[in-house]
């Protein structure tokens, strides 16, 4: 299956097949941005945003992480490659041996955050298929207000 990713860019050609009198391509693309900086800050400052259309709606949930282990009894976490380059510099033999730090999520209490479009009631076709892409700028924003000490809701498995 070939991936297929569609922008505001895209869309641009649809909306000047529709539209009457269609605005240029450059305040097209500035309308879309500024909408959609406007949901994700609306997102963190802790809202459920509705997207339009009846798309679902966005938030940030978190969810409480249970520490596995693979067979060799390395950890199932991502590593922390900050913490992991300044083990290297300082031990040799860590750095031979390439051992790694894990991000244990600390600050959070082993709460992993992350952005989350949910899909109920949509009603579309193949809506499994649709994903959203959140631009790193807004990942860090959400990353940094969590570290602040902002709250968000937690989901139990």
């Amino acid at each position: 299956m070939q991936k297929t990713e569609v922008g505001t860019r895209a869309s641009y050609k649809l909306y000047k097949q529709v539209s009457t009198n269609p605005i240029d391509i450059k305040t097209y693309l500035l309308i879309g941005k500024e909408y959609r900086e406007f949901l994700l800050d609306k997102v963190l400052e802790g809202e459920e945003v509705t997207l339009p259309a009846k798309l679902g709606t966005l938030s940030i949930v978190g969810t409480q992480k249970k520490l596995r282990f693979s067979d060799k009894g390395v950890p199932l976490l991502p590593p922390n490659w900050q913490e992991t380059k300044k083990l290297w510099e300082s031990n040799e033999e860590a750095r031979l041996t390439k051992k790694l730090v894990f991000c244990l999520n600390e600050e959070t209490s082993g709460v992993s955050y992350k952005y989350y479009w949910s899909k109920n009631r949509v009603a579309i076709e193949n809506k499994s298929v649709y994903s959203l892409r959140i631009v790193r700028k807004k990942k860090r924003a959400a990353h940094f207000a969590i570290k602040q000490g902002k709250e968000f809701y937690i989901k139990n498995r």
